[in-house]
């Protein structure tokens, strides 16, 4: 920039820009947006954007509002800067910078980019603020948002912020933090102002209230970084420490500045303190600001830093500041704290700072002084510091009594533990100051207290005479003294033992025995005591304490003495004397330790060692358990064995081991099995968190190895491992209770049972050795103890664990394998002699619906084997009596016929029953339901298998088993399976029955889905079961509705409401009209004995039990028979008049109930139910006296029921023909004569007056022969000569054409009025098909064309609308039929619809057609009216059906130019939409079942546009029919073109949305599919079929047009059911894809439908299968590359990598015959296997894999031999070598390295001997290698470097070699320096040193007169390597040599040579220049000078280029040429 530009910019307004903006921002500048976006914003747009931004921000910072005025509102809006004074702008700057720096919380959010964006376009901050700017993004300096910032910023070049910010505006960047530690240094800004504002952005922070952590972070860490950059710089300045200081006091004094901030300025304080040593005065300024209470740091975190800080400052002695010693004894556990810094970093010299603070106010300290002080390491030094302090402020009065009381507390306990110490600090202090003489002396209670924790034993001994010589103390005293005492009672040393139990009485006065022993329990339970010390303590337990009370002794035992029972050689056990003393117990007491003892000193054992402990530790298990067996606490010395097995004491827990396995191999009977199911729950938990290994003796409890361990090595993790092993061992002698039955088939409890149950063990111990957490040998040994002793109950064992939900999967499975074998063992039975096993079948069903497909599968195994049995023949039935206990008895067995066919049916589905769980039910759907019967005996077959099947859910009390049964049954509809169920349900009404009880039991959820599922069966197949009225069925069905046993027992009203529903659900329909009453009558009754809840559920389903006329009677009858009885006499006693008055109230309210739940106004009106209710009203009238309440609600619903039977809706119109001129008066009289028609109907009070006379009856049958009929008459004869509706409509057209021909004659207001009056008076439902027809046909004559078809189907579409739903629906369905018939009419002389007698001799041909699109019209606009309204589905259906063939019909070529076929299928639409999708799919159904094609194709085609709007819910209920429909398409996959392309749309429609249920039927169809493709000669079939198939349509490949689709995949829902047709479908795709007259799409999609099956299945494709897919895909490279990279790389992604490679290397002896292509096709096929093999696989096929490619690598050698062109023999072999790069990259080093060397001999080595270095075989290896190599080195870069030392020696020899002309191969010298160039490029100093590089350079320069005209030549690669060389190193020994050498073959004779010297020179110097420079002189004045005069003229031209690269760098170098 020129000077003048210079001054311009500088003197230049801020103001400049906002000429040229209308804004008043500069234009362009902005944070949030590019400057092109920010123009097109105006301050409006910005404006809002900004307050959106704060009003986010206030939901996050409320704080914000306090510049919402002054900012963000509307009156900021209008604020310019530039017009305001300079007061006001320097008030907007202090708001502005608050502002932003609480903006600096937030820069990180959108809300607050946001209000920066508003604060830079309206107020300019970043020209006007920019350093406050600046600073609040510093902590941003790492993220994007700093340099968008940075890039807006003007900053005046007089800020401090210029020098280091305004470079990095242009190109702005994120910086990193050493940036701005060195910009903020005072080494490059002297002013010190730039750190200055840094280090003062948090106390700036702290007084705004602005802190936040990103803040603190970057502070902190600027700060640390500063000072360590200072310190390895030239040390930290004054005017750094002084801000630092001065900054560090400020925050750390500030008052609830928080525990943050204090954190944030620890770590640079520290490093101030450390880096320099501060003066003594802002030292303790520090420490004083450390040391301020209400900052708010953390107590812990302060201290520590304090004391980090006075440890690194030796010698300090001026305390703390004023009020140090208050402010430090303020700090919570300051004690605790100081000790813990001790013991983990010494800080002595900070303790020794800070004692005698401390001791200054001793008073506050004292908690603290006291921990330290008895601190047990305290150093000495420190002890007598702390000491004279103490001494010294003790000496200095005037002393405060609480601080010397304080002081003479601390002496105490120094000199109890440091008398020594102590007592020379005494001397010290007390030879300068006049200490206190009883400062060391204390009260004799005192003195003895102290004495007690003496040091010296004679001390301690002295003191607890003392102590016991006088107890009368205080309570606070007593409480140090029983304290002290319990200190002593755990004391090592003997003397003390014997100075406290000489004394057991004064003892006993001071300790109460629970006290003692609690004491003691540290001794015994400690590492190692003393034999004397534990022989004092036994001593005094068994001889004073458990002596005098006995009661004591089960503590002592298990507290103390069982801790030391067991001795080792790591702890001392009892002595004899111990057992002694032991044995001198009294007989009193649980007697087990006297016992133990006697019987020890018995044994007499001698020393132990290894040898004799396993005898003495069995001989003590055995008196030990024994003894406790024997004593009256049996269990409770048990369950204290029980919780020792957790012991943390290695004794105690191995003891307790041992024990209770010597227990359980001793006790019999209930006590053993009760033991072993205590002991089972507790190591099956142990042992799934840490199992055991296996181990000798593993089986034999109590081995001898094991107890030798137990004294060698009792820690051990082998010893407590074996321990466990020991103790599950012995669970083998467990032995069942003879005579004892277990009920193997009960439901398990929920809970751990510990129960003496054989089976809870059983299960228990089955389930422990079938985990994996015993040795293997233990656990057979325990199977087959127990498989033994089950004998022949093991399988229903085994049967109750399979069958078992709970358990786990693999336990299951084991259970079933073992069931097998037990089945098997009986195969070898005679014929007709085999063991029956149906016993069994029932817990195999269970398993085999189980949701893990294994145990189904293990499940089909036993299956098999039982079915094996029956063939045959089976003879006795196992386990008949006992497989279900007592309930065995409810069993019924099955006939040997009848069990060889059930078996025989499930095992014909075997293998479908292990893929689907669902598989059963859906046999016992087919096999059992009532449509598979053939006849008689095929039914009792049937019924046969439910009954006995039920009859096992009886006997198996598990809601489980129970559960998978009936579900299995839950699709067979008939009457067995009602009385099979009956007996579970029969007990559950009463309460106190097994069966209701064990119900109860369950959960809430449990219990309702069994009650649905047990109440399910009932439905109209089981009204049969309920026929006869004294039945058991029927009972039970009463019974339910009486009210149960009171609320208390729930389950009785679920059962009558679950029951009630099903009756309304169906079965009420089926019952006999007798049943019907009587069921409500019962319910009616019923009700009133229920809670008001159950009554208000019951009404609605008592509403929806219908009754026709008679049942209603009997109902009527029977509930007012109470009614009809006589009046009570006046003499009958006040009780009995009380009791039928109460049946009065019962029987009105009973009456009552029914009439309401009745809909009168539906029900048939018969005269004799008229007559019955007014009986009723009659009877109730007569009572009206004697009833108390709801009479008259009675009497008014009575009526109304009345009225609404009795009244005859029947219109009579009086209506004459009085001609046309009467037609058209429109007067109110013509009319009239129809409106005043009507019914009389008779009144409430006549029905009244009449029922009083007793004359209701004749009164309603007088009144309606009083009704006139006139046009009833006249339809009542049309009627009698009909037989249907056509004839009807034939007979009257005559009488209603006089009518309808009317229509134009009439009043416009009065003809729809009178039409729908009409067809009230004939009857809707029979003549408004009629009148409608009739009415549009008008319009279809010449005449009628004038007044248009649209008025003639709008008045008959208005009539229609004025009825109801029903009639108009019927009107469509007859209006469709007579279109029908007129098509019909249009091919027949023989005329048969309605409106064919409509035509005349004078009507034109085409009046049919006319009439056929009227109808239509017709058909459309009814179909209008009615959507939305509920329909009568099978009328739809039959509609939709009849336009379903109209369609297809109308297709035909004479309507083909007609607009018939449109408006049929807008006719068909309108149809649809009143249609259900359930019924339209049943109706489809129907129609491709007929075989019809040309409506099936109508009806499919119709599917395919209707199917995606059928709601997912609804497909799911319909999933049946629509897999029916696919399969019927699928048999119409064979016919025409046209149908098979309908057939396949509708499949494909379906199987782009399947669901589930429809999966199978897809699967099913697979075969048809392949073979319509297989077979079909077009094309697009077989596209479509393909698609169909496959994977996606071919759209993937990008050679469709953007109007097809993708289609989702078929074999994705089908999955595994597309296994059975994968061969085909390869086979298919194959011969599709290679046949060479194949189109493109077909190639595509053939490809793509083999690759969905391949992603579908990888697992199910057969070796052979992937062979011939890869030979295929490769061979298919040439035709379609994409296609067959495509197949690859699925197969590569999707096979394993065990199948995949084997396969791929067997293909290579084919691919390398093949041409170029294939070949590189094939090692594009290993490169994606490779790259998708799995990484922990690989390493088990590496031998064969590497033994492959270096077969593959000796192919450049065979190629070569078929004189193939060398080009495409590297492009085959990169290839090739890019495979091996990919099984290089799943490798470690530990396995490449073997491979790289065994690479390196193959290439080098295998076949040298006898050759020359040049021999063509060789180089072609070493030419492989080298490829390798340099694949390798690209790859991994320096990760090989280090492989480059195993390939220099050759590669120097190459290098001389080609130096000396032995070998001449221009290709392998061209990959060696590749190799070289490459490996120095990317070494970074992973292999190359100075030493190689060295010795390398003399070898290279060599090469240079090798291939003189390559090497000369501008892409020279030695010219390269050099370059390469070069640019590896900045050494100058190294460059220097290389120089050297590259000059002096400048000199060489050859002019090619020299040209190739001067090429590398120049890149040479490229690259190093600078690092070069010294060898300018050299260089430039030796070499150059004299090239320049070259004679030859291209070397002249390289050597001034090479000049020309020197002087860029160092300029002109004349004078070295001169």
């Amino acid at each position: 920039m020129s000077s003048l530009a210079a001054q311009l910019q500088s003197i230049a307004s801020l103001d400049a820009s906002r000429l040229t903006s209308r804004t008043g921002a500069p234009a362009g500048k902005s944070y949030l947006f590019p400057p092109k976006v920010a123009a097109e914003h105006d301050l409006d747009a910005i404006f809002s954007l900004g307050v959106g931004g704060f009003e986010e921000l206030l939901q996050l910072d409320p704080g914000m509002t306090e510049f919402e005025d002054d900012l963000f509102s509307e009156r900021a809006k209008r604020t310019d800067r530039m017009m305001l004074s300079k007061e006001e702008n320097r008030e907007l700057d202090q708001a502005l910078e608050r502002c932003l720096r609480r903006l600096g919380k937030w820069v990180g959010t959108m809300a607050g980019g946001k209000c920066v964006e508003w604060l830079v376009r309206r107020f300019r901050v970043h020209e006007m603020n920019t350093e406050v700017l600046i600073q609040i993004f510093l902590p941003y300096h790492e993220s994007p948002n700093f340099p968008r910032m940075l890039a807006i910023v003007t900053i005046p070049t007089t800020s401090v912020y210029h020098a280091p910010f305004h470079p990095l505006i242009k190109n702005a960047q994120p910086l990193p933090r050493s940036y701005i530690t060195t910009a903020i240094s005072p080494a490059k800004e002297r002013t010190l102002r730039l750190l200055q504002d840094v280090v003062n952005l948090v106390p700036n922070a702290i007084e705004e209230k602005t802190v936040h952590r990103a803040l603190l972070a970057f502070w902190s860490a600027a700060m640390v970084e500063l000072l360590e950059k200072s310190r390895s710089g030239k040390g930290v300045t004054e005017g750094l420490v002084k801000v630092l200081v001065e900054a560090f006091v400020n925050i750390l004094s500030t008052p609830e500045a928080g525990p943050e901030v204090s954190a944030a300025v620890y770590p640079p304080l520290v490093l101030l303190t450390r880096s320099i040593r501060l003066a003594d005065e802002p030292f303790l300024a520090i420490l004083a600001a450390l040391l301020t209470p209400s900052s708010g740091a953390n107590p812990p975190q302060r201290l520590l830093t304090l004391l980090v800080i006075l440890n690194d400052r030796s010698g300090w002695d001026q305390g703390l500041g004023e009020q140090g010693s208050e402010r430090l004894a303020g700090i919570k556990r300051l004690g605790e704290t100081v000790v813990a810094a001790m013991e983990k970093y010494g800080f002595e010299e900070a303790v020794r700072a800070i004692l005698p603070v401390l001791v200054e106010r001793a008073d506050m300290s004292l908690k603290h002084l006291q921990v330290i002080a008895e601190y047990q390491q305290l150093p000495a030094s420190l002890v007598k510091l702390f000491a004279s302090s103490l001494l010294t402020v003790a000496s200095n009065p005037p002393v405060p009594d609480q601080v010397l009381e304080a002081i003479k507390t601390l002496l105490s306990i120094l000199r109890e533990r440091h008398s020594t110490i102590v007592d020379s600090a005494y001397l010290d202090v007390s030879s300068r100051l006049a200490v206190p003489v009883d400062l060391l002396n204390s009260s004799s209670e005192s003195g003895a207290l102290f004495s007690i924790y003496s040091a010296d034993i004679s001390a301690r001994v002295q003191g607890i005479k003392d102590l016991f010589s006088d107890l009368t103390l205080e309570d606070s005293d007593r409480e140090t003294a029983k304290e002290a005492i319990r200190a002593r009672v755990a004391d090592q040393d003997p003397a003390v033992l014997d100075a406290i139990y000489g004394q057991a009485e004064t003892l006993g006065e001071l300790l109460t025995p629970k006290e003692i022993v609690d004491a003691l329990r540290p001794v015994f339970v400690g590492n190692q005591v003393k034999a004397a010390v534990l022989s004092r303590h036994v001593k005094f337990l068994c001889g004073s304490l458990v002596a005098r009370q006995p009661e004591l002794e089960d503590r002592v035992f298990q507290q103390l003495l069982f801790h030391v029972m067991l001795p080792s050689s790591e702890r001392r056990g009892l002595s004899r004397a111990d057992w002694e003393s032991i044995a001198a117990l009294p007989v009193k007491g649980s007697d087990i330790l006297r016992k133990v003892a006697q019987d020890i000193i018995k044994a007499e054992s001698g020393a132990l060692d290894k040898d004799t402990a396993p005898e003495v530790y069995r001989f003590v298990a055995d008196s030990l358990s024994r003894a406790i067996v024997a004593s009256t606490d049996y269990q409770f010395h048990v369950s204290f064995l029980l919780d020792q097995l957790s012991s943390t004491l290695v004794s105690s827990r191995l003891l307790a081991h041992v024990v209770l396995s010597q227990m359980v191999q001793t006790l019999h009977g209930e006590r053993q099995l009760k033991l072993a199911n205590q002991v089972l729950p507790v190591f099956s938990a142990r042992l799934r968190t840490a199992p055991v290994r296996d181990v000798e003796d593993a089986s034999e409890p109590l081995a001898e190895s094991f107890l030798r361990s137990v004294w060698i090595k009792p820690s051990s993790p082998k010893t407590a491992s074996r321990a466990v092993i020991t103790l599950v061992a012995s669970l083998s002698k467990v032995a069942r209770i003879p005579g004892i039955a277990v009920d193997w088939m009960e439901e398990r409890p929920s809970s751990v049972s510990t129960d003496a149950s054989f089976g809870t063990f059983s299960t228990d111990l089955y389930a422990l050795v079938n985990s994996n957490y015993l040795p293997p040998s233990l656990s057979r040994v325990l199977l087959r103890s127990l498989l033994t002793q089950l004998n022949e109950d093991a399988l229903p064992f085994l049967a109750s664990s399979y069958a078992s939900p709970s358990l786990p999967s693999a336990l299951r499975i084991a259970a079933l394998r073992h069931a097998t074998a037990f089945v098997s063992a009986h195969t070898s039975a005679e014929e007709g002699k085999a063991v029956d096993f149906q016993m069994v079948l029932p817990s195999l069903l269970v398993a085999m619906q189980d949701s893990n497909q294994d145990v189904r599968e293990a499940g089909v195994v036993v299956l098999k084997a039982i079915g094996g049995l029956v063939r045959i023949g089976t003879g006795e039935i196992f386990a008949l009596d006992t497989f279900y206990g007592s309930q065995s008895q409810h069993v019924q067995l099955l006939k040997p016929v009848d069990l060889r066919r059930y078996v025989d049916a499930l095992l014909a589905v075997k293998n479908e029953i292990v893929l689907d769980p669902s598989r059963i039910a859906a046999v016992h759907s087919t096999q059992l339901g009532v449509t598979h019967s053939k006849g008689r005996k095929d039914s009792q077959n049937r019924r046969a298998i439910i009954s006995a099947l039920l009859s096992h859910a009886l006997a198996w009390r598990s809601l489980p088993a129970r559960r998978s049964i009936l579900l299995s049954l839950a699709g067979v509809h008939d009457s067995a399976i009602f009385r099979g169920v009956l007996p579970l349900l029969i007990p559950l009404v009463n309460s106190s029955t097994k069966e209701a009880i064990w119900l109860q039991g369950k959960s809430e959820v449990e219990r309702e889905e069994y009650l649905h599922l047990l109440l399910s069966v009932l439905e109209k197949g089981s009204a049969s079961v309920l026929a006869d009225p004294n039945g058991e069925a029927w009972k039970f069905l009463l019974g339910l509705l009486s009210p149960p046993e009171g609320e208390s027992y729930p389950l009785g009203l679920r059962l009558r409401l679950l029951s009630l529903e099903r009756m309304v659900d169906g079965i009420f329909e089926a019952l006999a009209p007798t049943l019907k009453a009587a069921y409500v009558c019962a319910l009616v009754k019923s009700l009133h004995d229920l809670p008001s809840d159950d009554i208000f559920s019951t009404k609605p389903l008592l509403a929806r039990l219908i009754l026709d006329t008679l049942p209603l009677i009997e109902v009527l009858q029977d509930l007012s028979a109470p009614l009809d009885s006589p009046a009570p006499r006046k003499k009958q006693k006040h009780e009995d008049h009380s009791a039928e008055s109460d049946k009065l109230d019962r029987s009105v309210a009973d009456l009552t109930i029914l009439i309401e739940s009745r809909d009168w106004r539906v029900v048939p009106g018969d005269a004799e139910l008229v007559a019955t209710l007014m009986t009723v009203l009659s009877a109730l009238l007569g009572k009206r006296q004697a009833v108390h309440q709801g009479v008259d609600y009675a009497e008014q619903e009575l009526l109304g029921a009345i009225l609404a039977v009795g009244v005859l809706h029947n219109v009579m119109p009086i209506f004459t023909f009085m001609g046309a001129s009467d037609f058209q008066r429109d007067d109110a009289y013509s009319f009239g004569v129809v409106e005043k028609v009507s019914t009389p109907t008779p009144t409430i009070s006549a029905i009244a007056r009449a029922s009083d006379k007793g004359e209701t009856g004749e009164t309603l049958i007088s009144v309606t022969q009083t009704v006139e009929r006139i046009v009833p008459v006249m339809t009542s004869s049309l009627k009698d000569k009909s037989a249907d509706e056509l004839g009807l409509y034939k007979e009257s057209a005559g009488f209603l054409g006089i009518f309808t021909d009317m229509v134009g004659r009439l009043p416009k207001h009065r003809t729809l009025p009178f039409f729908v009056h009409l067809v009230k008076s004939l009857g809707a439902k029979e003549f408004l098909p009629a009148v409608a027809m009739l009415l549009v046909d008008r319009a279809t004559t010449k005449s009628g064309k004038s007044s248009g078809a649209t008025q003639a189907i709008e008045m008959a579409l208005g009539v229609a609308g004025a009825f109801e739903v029903p009639v108009r629906l019927e009107t469509v369905q007859q209006v469709v039929q007579e279109i029908a018939r007129l098509f019909d009419d249009l091919s027949t002389d023989d005329k048969h619809a309605f409106l064919s007698q409509m035509l005349s001799e004078n009507d034109d041909s085409d009046r049919t057609l006319r009439q056929i699109t009227a109808l239509l019209h017709l058909s459309i606009g009814l179909s209008r009216q009615l959507t939305g309204r509920p329909c009568d589905q099978d009328v739809v259906k039959d509609v939709v059906r009849q336009l379903i063939g109209l369609a297809a019909t109308s297709s035909g070529a004479p309507m083909r130019g007609s607009d018939i076929p449109k408006t049929v299928q807008a006719a068909l639409g309108g149809a649809m939409g009143l249609l259900s999708a359930e019924n339209f799919l049943g109706v489809t159904n129907d129609i491709v079942a007929d075989q019809d094609e040309q409506n099936a194709v109508m009806a499919l085609n119709t599917l395919v546009a209707r199917l995606p709007l059928i709601k997912k819910d609804v497909r799911t209920k319909s999933s049946n029919t629509i897999s029916e429909i696919v399969k019927r398409s699928a048999t119409l996959l064979g016919a025409s073109t046209a149908t098979v392309r309908a057939a396949l749309g509708a499949i494909r429609a379906v199987a782009s949305s399947a669901l589930s249920g429809e999966d199978t039927a897809l699967a099913s169809i697979m075969t048809k599919l392949v073979q319509c493709a297989t077979k079909a000669e077009e094309g697009g079939v077989i596209l479509e079929t393909l698609e169909i198939i496959g994977l996606t349509s071919w759209v993937a490949f990008g050679v469709i047009s953007s109007c097809c689709f993708r289609l989702p995949s078929l074999r994705r829902h089908l999955g595994s059911r597309i296994i059975p047709s994968i061969q085909s479908i390869v086979d298919l795709t194959l011969h599709l894809a290679s046949f060479p007259t194949s189109s493109p799409p077909i190639t595509k999609q053939a490809l793509l439908t083999l690759t969905s099956v391949i992603e579908t299945v990888p697992t199910f494709i057969s070796s052979k299968q992937l062979s011939a897919i890869l030979r295929h895909s490769i061979a298919l490279r040439v035709r379609d590359e994409q296609g067959s990279n495509s197949v690859l790389s699925v197969v590569a992604k999707k096979i394993g990598t065990k199948a995949l490679l084997p396969v791929v290397m067997d293909l290579f002896a084919t691919a390398q015959k093949g041409d170029a292509t294939e070949m590189e096709a094939y090692f594009h096929l290993v490169r994606l296997a490779l790259r998708n093999a799995d990484r922990a696989t690989v390493p088990s096929l590496i031998k064969p894999v590497f033994a492959f490619f270096l077969d593959v690598f000796d192919l450049r050698h065979r190629l070569q031999k078929q004189a193939m062109d060398a080009n495409v023999v590297n492009r085959i072999e990169e290839s090739a070598i890019g495979s091996f790069l990919e099984l290089v990259t799943k490798l470690n080093e530990g396995t490449f390295k073997p491979l790289f060397i065994r690479l390196y001999d193959w290439a080098v080595i295998d076949l040298s001997e006898g050759k020359t270095i040049a021999d063509a075989r060789l180089v072609e290896r070493k030419t492989v290698l080298l490829h390798v190599i340099e694949g390798l080195l690209n790859k991994f870069r320096h990760l090989l470097s280090p492989y480059i030392g195993t390939m220099m020696p050759h590669i120097e020899e190459l290098l001389d070699a080609y130096a000396d002309g032995d070998i001449e191969d221009v290709g392998l010298w061209t990959l060696l320096m590749g190799v070289l160039a490459k490996s120095f490029e990317v070494d970074d100093g992973a292999y190359w040193n100075d030493g190689l590089l060295l010795k390398i350079i003399p070898r290279l320069t060599s090469q240079l007169s090798v291939f003189p005209d390559i090497v000369s030549s501008a892409s020279s690669p030695l010219t390269t390597t050099l370059s390469s060389l070069a640019g590896s190193t900045a050494s100058e020994p190294v460059l220097k040599l290389l120089n050297e050498r590259l000059c002096m073959f400048t000199r060489d004779d050859s002019p090619r040579v020299r040209i190739a010297a001067l090429k590398a020179m120049d890149a040479v110097w490229e690259k190093q220049a600078e690092e070069m420079i010294a060898l300018v002189p050299e260089t430039v004045s030796e070499f150059l000078a004299e090239l320049l005069e070259d004679e030859n003229g291209e070397v002249e031209g390289e050597a001034r280029k090479v000049l020309a690269r020197i002087e860029k760098m160092t300029g002109s170098l004349k004078e070295y040429l001169e």
